[in-house]
């Protein structure tokens, strides 16, 4: 097979790997209500999960003693 095929060939299966992710997701979206609120709840602990790596970079003795560990 010529490689330009083996190149359309990779980009058709992506798109067709994006549209399921794209559909599998509308569906649960729409299925689950609690899915939502879960998404928000997931969205404040990656914030607080970036801030706590944040502090923890730093040069200071311990500086992850200041954070309670929940």
């Amino acid at each position: 097979m010529p490689h330009r095929f083996q190149l359309l060939e990779k980009f058709a299966f992506s798109i067709v790997v994006l549209l399921a992710v794209m559909c599998s997701s509308y569906i649960a979206w729409e299925s689950s209500p609690d899915l939502r609120d879960n998404l928000e709840v997931g969205k404040e602990l990656f914030m607080k999960s970036g801030q706590y790596s944040y502090a923890c970079a730093t040069v200071a003795a311990d500086p992850c003693a200041q954070f309670p560990v929940e």
